[in-house]
């Protein structure tokens, strides 16, 4: 009986580990699936299409729920300060505040100071996404400032991105790029520091990149 239980044991633990290797195994093909071309140096990441109910259409004298496909997963980033230390607990949304925006979660940076935007977005007719909007970093840094004393003061504000994804080609861009983005610890009653030289030049190459951003898109054709 000893022996029979120690089988039926290492027959359990093979099937669990036969198991998981196939659910990874899945997960890795069901992204390969979905992106065969990435052009969103990461910043794009743990895509998935489902299927959601947006309305009826009605067959003979049948109403059936209209279904419409969303292209979903997260952008993600990081922010530091200016001595490159992750900084937990900013704020980093798409649009500007008050603006309705049901395609983008906003949310805040963990301990590592990385963030993880959550988006749903419809595709269209030609069965592609193709999203231009802005992500705004510590929108409300003044009002934590004026209110608790204390906040983080962000170097760039906001910077402008180009979401693609082409479901036939399989194609996946990001224009803005793999970027940190930097804040600046300020007080009540206290002014922002000026800018380096160094950072004035970073700054200045970060705009001619952005500038520059559909001439990547340009370079594939299809009109994105």
């Amino acid at each position: 009986m000893k022996m029979r239980g120690l089988r039926l044991g290492v027959v359990a633990s093979l099937c669990g580990l036969l198991c998981g290797l196939s659910r990874s195994l899945s997960a890795e093909d069901a992204k390969a699936d979905l992106v065969q071309r990435d052009y969103a140096e990461e910043r794009v990441v743990d895509l998935s299409i489902v299927k959601k109910v947006t309305g009826q259409r009605k067959i003979l004298f049948l109403t059936t729920p209209h279904y419409t496909e969303y292209l979903e997963g997260f952008i993600r980033g990081m922010i530091v300060d200016y001595n490159d230390n992750p900084v937990e607990g900013v704020l980093v949304r798409v649009g500007d505040p008050g603006e309705e925006n049901s395609m983008f979660d906003p949310t805040v940076t963990n301990f590592n100071g990385i963030y993880r935007i959550r988006f749903s977005i419809p595709f269209d007719k030609n069965n592609r996404v193709d999203i231009r909007n802005k992500i705004v970093y510590a929108p409300d840094w003044e009002q934590k400032r004026d209110s608790l004393g204390n906040s983080y003061e962000p170097l760039d504000k906001e910077t402008p991105f180009h979401l693609v994804y082409d479901r036939s080609q399989k194609l996946l861009a990001f224009s803005e790029g793999l970027r940190k983005s930097f804040v600046n610890a300020v007080q009540r009653g206290e002014a922002a520091p000026k800018e380096t030289g160094a950072k004035k030049t970073t700054k200045k190459a970060d705009d001619k990149k952005e500038a520059g951003g559909d001439d990547f898109f340009k370079a594939f054709g299809g009109g994105f």
